[in-house]
């Protein structure tokens, strides 16, 4: 098949091409790649071109089986993504875990009335009067070892804060 044969019957058959992969991949810009990367090959294999009978049906096939190419790699193109998304919320989860793990054990260590303090307040919920009448303190005392225990897990816990 010559280069104008080419032009006459291929270009001829382009726009009902676009059309077809566009209803299947629902995509413009994959349709258009998708077509132009079958009448690349299409080119590169006019000579045996000449032999096929119903040329429309073979171009619309040709177009059809990219198309397919190219849903499958989309699939596992989602596919990788989902298990990367899933290996980095597990890995994050572990990370949270291990940080968790490490300020409980940075709680224990604190004064007994500032652990005390922080472990009523801020993993209980209470407020600072139930907090008072609990450990038998002023409220301005409570609220001074929230504090002072906050700022020791604040210095202990900076480096992690910063690279979240």
């Amino acid at each position: 098949m010559t280069s104008s044969e080419f032009e006459k019957l291929i270009i001829q058959q382009k726009d009902k091409m676009y059309r077809f992969a566009v209803s299947i991949l629902k995509n413009s810009e994959d349709a258009q790649d998708t077509v132009q990367e079958v009448v690349l090959q299409l080119w590169k294999n006019r000579r045996s071109l000449d032999r096929k009978k119903n040329l429309e049906s073979y171009c619309l096939n040709a177009v059809r089986n990219r198309c397919f190419d190219v849903l499958r790699k989309q699939k596992h193109r989602q596919e990788y993504q989902k298990t990367m998304d899933y290996q980095s919320m597990v890995e994050s989860n572990i990370e949270y875990t291990d940080l968790v793990e490490k300020l409980k054990k940075e709680i224990l260590k604190l004064p007994d009335q500032q652990r005390l303090a922080i472990e009523l307040k801020d993993l209980q919920g209470l407020d600072y009067e139930e907090i008072s009448t609990i450990m038998e303190q002023s409220i301005t005392s409570i609220r001074a070892s929230v504090s002072r225990g906050r700022k020791k897990l604040y210095e202990i816990f900076k480096e992690e804060i910063a690279n979240v």
